[in-house]
């Protein structure tokens, strides 16, 4: 069976088997999470991941607002304010220190619409070594907060990061 066949059966396999638990967030707006709105928070979160596994200062700075912050707790720079101070933060960090694979588990994403704005969640745990034997879980982190879009373009806009450890498959880092 081709993958796209298999996608489409595959709502109809959960209802036959009695409907599968799966969580969905609604915005205020009614905004739901197969909205196209919704969509293109999805693909900002992928282009983070991608532009950090790949060390691409370029394409992340390009996912935030040029005012927007990063607020880090319990770092004393923080919070980080404007595109300049965003980007000279995350060139310190694990991803672009050292070479990493972004993984993210979906189930954990949190989307909730707002008109044009939204609170978003994320967890980030990235690998180690991922092409080798010896690969391990480097860091486990969180980003979350304000997503705004910006002249029709979603972007990270007043964010908060820090570790998301211990890991844990139903425990939210923040608020």
């Amino acid at each position: 069976m081709e993958r796209r066949s298999f996608c489409k059966t595959l709502p109809g396999i959960a209802l036959s088997m009695g409907g599968l638990a799966i969580p969905s967030v609604v915005g205020a707006d009614g905004t739901g999470h197969d909205s196209e709105e919704t969509a293109d928070i999805y693909q900002l979160q992928a282009a983070f991941h991608l532009a950090k596994s790949t060390q691409n200062i370029d394409l992340l700075m390009s996912l935030w607002d040029p005012n927007g912050s990063l607020t880090i707790p319990g770092n004393p720079e923080s919070p980080f304010v404007g595109y300049a101070a965003i980007k000279a933060f995350l060139l310190t960090t694990g991803s672009f220190t050292h070479l990493r694979l972004s993984l993210v588990p979906s189930f954990k994403i949190k989307i909730a619409i707002h008109g044009d704005s939204a609170f978003f969640y994320e967890e980030c745990h990235d690998v180690a070594d991922f092409d080798q034997p010896t690969r391990s879980i480097a860091s486990d982190t969180y980003l979350a907060g304000t997503v705004r879009k910006i002249t029709g373009r979603w972007v990270f806009s007043d964010m908060f990061g820090g570790s998301a450890s211990p890991l844990s498959v139903d425990h939210y880092y923040f608020p």
